[in-house]
């Protein structure tokens, strides 16, 4: 009998068929309690990455809070809340992307670190549509403006 359970556990076929870039997907980040206590949250994806020898992939986020500050970070974080909009993205409420960079970090596509909401098939909740698209744009490059 093996003692590895990642050899007897399957995959959900969701792991071999990544998310695009400005696709939002359900993330277990930025959370630091016991992945038990742990809830999804709306994240970003800005890249997909393949590593060149294993083959494995990463995706690099930002992740959605609820807490907007849209007066302080309006025009460096990317805010989503019009009603009509989060319906068309796929988004339950309001939500801010934080953009900051150490915010955004590069994940497994893994199990460990996504997963499905509940009446989804896989992780992707939605899409950016293109005007939010041109809003990540422009808050990158206040971003870089102010450096």
């Amino acid at each position: 009998m093996s003692t590895d359970s990642a050899l007897t556990t399957p995959q959900p076929n969701w792991i071999d068929q990544p998310p695009s870039a400005f696709d939002i997907v359900a993330g277990y980040y930025p959370e630091t309690k016991p992945k038990a206590e742990l809830r999804l949250r709306p994240c970003l994806v800005l890249d997909v990455l393949k590593g060149a020898t294993s083959g494995k992939l990463a995706v690099r986020v930002a992740y959605g809070t609820k807490n907007l500050k849209f007066v302080q970070r309006k025009r460096i974080d990317l805010i989503i809340q019009h009603h009509a909009h989060l319906r068309e993205i796929g988004l339950p409420r309001a939500t801010r992307f934080v953009l900051d960079p150490e915010a955004v970090i590069v994940l497994p596509w893994s199990t460990e670190y996504f997963g499905c909401w509940d009446g989804y098939p896989d992780p992707i909740i939605g899409r950016l549509t293109e005007d939010y698209i041109k809003e990540y744009a422009y808050c990158m490059m206040m971003r870089h403006n102010l450096d």
